[in-house]
């Protein structure tokens, strides 16, 4: 692929870094901004001590983005920021960095997105990828990002990667040959106008795809007629003709007049989700000819990731989960569904900008809830006539109050329901003070 040798690239986190350096081994001269001020770009910058750009950080120049014939920005960044607007107005190109990687990528992609799952499906489908073939890459917004597979020139024989809709939103030409939607909540509505847009976004993973390529979709998502590829569905409730489905304890995969069955306890995954979860990877192992005893072995070895319905401590018969992933309510609701007895529920964070009232048929498993951060008067709003409800200052006293609210039997689930910029530096900083904050009891 041609590229021009002027380049913007908007913000410097992990993705920014990674198309750096990229962009440094084909020589193109690089403009790198960031509204963070320098000195809190500090490890960043150590890790491109070694290449040659022009850094300006802090406020946004005009100038900046105007001067570039493209511009390359990171998954947190806007696409719709006026700057970029008008860059794009002006004919100036703007795409993200799995547009640029995918362009230098041959080998196939199997690409996962949705509102709640990828990372733990991501994960699994890798796991039995691993065991099948060895030489696999495992990334996207899962961590790595794809442009350091191009960038390390390693050949794997499949490319597994987590995808999320603020990195569909620039896609021109991404085609995975498999595309996976698991599901469609509200999420994101800070980001976005509506949850149709979000919704659109999502679906634009199929954008590309062709007659000879695989698009498997959660059997109960909406307008899916549309899509070129060759449709599969999963199931955790109807019996599937072409696809997969659960039924009576077992997982069971139908394709091209062929049917596989697993066990769905050979799985120590708990849950609805994590079934609709294990359904998808067992159809794309299928897909791809992985034998079943590499399957298996995957099942029984996976023990889930950490921060999602993580088994912490338990105390006087009180157990303590972390679910700091939960940063939606949709996958609160999903664990409220996955744990047994009665809940004390610490929720709160950063206002995502959705409705809390979906929670509302699991509250009757919630004895008390238990709030934090700039969310939790509009939480309390919505479901605090549900159950006792104690609004605290910080996560330190919630993890206290709900030892001391506990009773005999009790699950004290700490499942945000928010994103955790307003107290934390990501959810895994939130999980991880979390189980400190337990072990510390």
């Amino acid at each position: 692929m041609n590229l021009p040798d002027d380049i913007l690239i908007v913000g410097l986190g992990m993705t920014g870094v990674a198309t750096a350096r990229f962009l440094s081994q084909m020589g193109k001269k690089i403009t790198i901004v960031d509204e963070k001020p320098e000195q809190d770009l500090f490890a960043s910058l150590k890790e491109l001590e070694d290449i040659r750009f022009i850094g300006h950080f802090g406020s946004h120049r005009r100038e900046d983005f105007l001067d570039h014939p493209l511009i390359i920005i990171s998954p947190g960044v806007d696409s719709e920021l006026p700057l970029l607007k008008e860059a794009r107005e002006k004919g100036i190109k703007v795409i993200g960095e799995m547009e640029l990687a995918s362009r230098f990528i041959v080998e196939p992609i199997i690409a996962i997105t949705g509102t709640n799952g990828k990372t733990t499906v991501t994960t699994i489908i890798g796991e039995m990828f691993k065991k099948a073939f060895g030489n696999i890459f495992v990334g996207g917004n899962i961590g790595d990002p794809l442009i350091n597979y191009v960038l390390k020139g390693a050949k794997a024989r499949a490319l597994i990667a987590e995808v999320s809709s603020f990195q569909l939103e620039t896609i021109e030409t991404f085609r995975p040959q498999t595309s996976i939607l698991l599901n469609i909540t509200e999420d994101h509505l800070d980001r976005y106008r509506s949850f149709s847009d979000y919704k659109d976004a999502k679906y634009r993973i199929f954008e590309n795809q062709q007659q000879e390529d695989y698009a498997i979709l959660n059997k109960n998502l909406p307008d899916t007629d549309g899509i070129q590829a060759k449709r599969l569905f999963f199931s955790s409730k109807d019996e599937i003709k072409e696809g997969s489905f659960y039924q009576d304890g077992v997982m069971i995969v139908r394709l091209q007049g062929q049917e596989y069955r697993y066990e769905r306890d050979a799985s120590p995954l708990i849950g609805v989700h994590n079934t609709e979860n294990l359904l998808v990877a067992l159809l794309v192992a299928h897909i791809y000819g992985i034998e079943k005893d590499c399957i298996e072995e995957a099942l029984k070895e996976f023990k889930g990731l950490p921060h999602r319905i993580e088994a912490v401590r338990r105390i006087d018969n009180i157990l303590f989960f972390n679910d700091s992933k939960a940063t939606n309510v949709d996958s609160t609701k999903r664990a409220l569904e996955s744990v047994e007895g009665n809940v004390v529920l610490i929720a709160g964070g950063k206002d995502k900008g959705g409705s809390y009232r979906a929670l509302e048929s699991q509250m009757k498993k919630v004895r008390a809830l238990i709030l934090i951060g700039d969310a939790k008067e509009r939480i309390k709003a919505e479901l605090g006539k549900y159950s006792e409800t104690h609004l605290e200052s910080d996560l330190s006293s919630a993890v206290k109050r709900a030892l001391q609210i506990a009773k005999d039997g009790d699950v004290v689930l700490f499942s945000p329901m928010c994103s955790s910029f307003d107290m934390f530096k990501s959810y895994k900083d939130r999980g991880n003070q979390f189980r400190a904050m337990v072990e510390s009891l």
